[in-house]
């Protein structure tokens, strides 16, 4: 059989996109591995384009030549947008293609004008812009790792592989956000990216090989679990680090306890119908978002995971803030309504003590001079 040149078959859909879809195509690129210099004899061009219509869709074809697979897949330039900014994970393809066809010149500017906000992005932008994009990114992973602890070991060790791919795939793109850059390459040839990124945990190796690796399910689950908590430390010490933490109850707990107010009104009314399955899912939804609240009023920025609660449960102690979850108990709801009810005082007379105003009318009377003064 002949060796296959695959930039014939690229040129092959260029000239049908020349030939019928003209007007209907805006770009067409290549990225992977014929541009790092990796590609094999098995290796098929990675290419993708930009519709410029509906009808340009039509283009999207995959296929196989001399026992070489081809996806010409499209992307919409909504979605290159988003790759622009980073927050796609597919980032890569758009910055480190080269291109095969341009509809127009206004087309090559636009996405030239994308290639280099890419750049300008990894050059310019703040620790706060990664950092942020890194925690978006981490986020999905957390119920996902509930799911996978919840089945346990009475799943298959298959089973188990392709949950632990869903839970690293966010977590190592984050990591990689938070080194200011983008994964370069497909999963399986970026490991030595990853690894020699110069923000990184001291035994990321160890913990994905672990997660390759082992055949023992607890193990696997736990390794899983770990590099969640690795990424997440790292993107915590990270914003401590570049973001000088500065308290401001006045400014951002504005409102707060007045919307707070109405989730504990909840949980007492579920105390006093004994509707436990209510109680128990109203205390910890309070609890938790109370302690996350209050480090963003100490430190100006969204924490998140467990590290960011006993921090927002040490501040809750000084406030002398009683605690919920700890509370709970099928037999009797009532210390937990008592405390519902001693956290609304207190945590109005800390906010109060802090300069918050509390928005508090005894009657509607109130309420309309309240409106009636407040300035348009």
């Amino acid at each position: 059989m002949t060796k296959l040149n695959v930039f014939d078959v690229s040129s092959a859909l260029i000239q049908r996109i020349g030939q019928d879809y003209a007007e209907d195509v805006a770009i067409a690129a290549y990225y992977g591995s014929y541009i790092d210099g990796t590609a094999t004899e098995r290796s098929d061009l990675d290419f993708f384009f930009i519709p410029s219509t509906p009808r340009g869709k039509d283009m999207a074809l995959s296929f196989i030549v001399n026992g070489i697979s081809f996806d010409f897949w499209p992307i919409s330039w909504e979605r290159a947008e988003s790759m622009a900014r980073m927050e796609d994970s597919k980032t890569g393809i758009l910055a480190d293609s080269k291109l095969l066809y341009v509809g127009s010149d206004n087309d090559l500017d636009r996405f030239n004008a994308l290639k280099k906000q890419i750049q300008d992005i990894c050059s310019f932008e703040g620790e706060t812009y990664f950092l942020d994009l890194a925690e978006k990114k981490l986020q999905p992973a957390y119920p996902l790792m509930m799911e996978f602890r919840r089945s346990g070991v009475s799943q298959s060790l298959s089973d188990c592989r392709l949950q632990s791919f869903d839970i690293i795939t966010p977590a190592l793109e984050a990591l990689t956000l938070a080194n200011r850059t983008y994964l370069k390459k497909g999963w399986g040839k970026n490991l030595m990216q990853l690894y020699n990124l110069s923000i990184r945990p001291s035994d990321l190796e160890k913990t994905l090989t672990t997660i390759m690796r082992s055949a023992d399910i607890s193990i696997l689950i736990e390794a899983c679990e770990h590099l969640l908590y690795l990424v997440q430390t790292l993107l915590n010490q990270r914003r401590t680090q570049f973001q000088t933490p500065t308290q401001n109850y006045k400014e951002r707990a504005q409102g707060f306890f007045e919307e707070y107010k109405g989730l504990l009104d909840q949980l007492q009314t579920a105390c006093e119908r004994k509707d436990y399955e209510e109680a128990f899912f109203t205390a910890v939804l309070a609890e938790s978002e109370l302690y996350l609240f209050l480090v963003f009023c100490e430190t100006g920025y969204w924490a998140s995971g467990q590290e960011a609660i006993e921090q927002g449960r040490k501040i809750a102690q000084q406030a002398k803030l009683p605690a919920l979850v700890s509370l709970i108990d099928p037999v009797s709801l009532i210390p937990l309504q008592s405390a519902a009810h001693f956290l609304e005082i207190q945590l109005e007379r800390w906010f109060r003590e802090k300069g918050v105003e509390i928005r508090k009318f005894e009657d509607l009377e109130q309420l309309r001079e309240f409106l009636s003064s407040t300035p348009e």
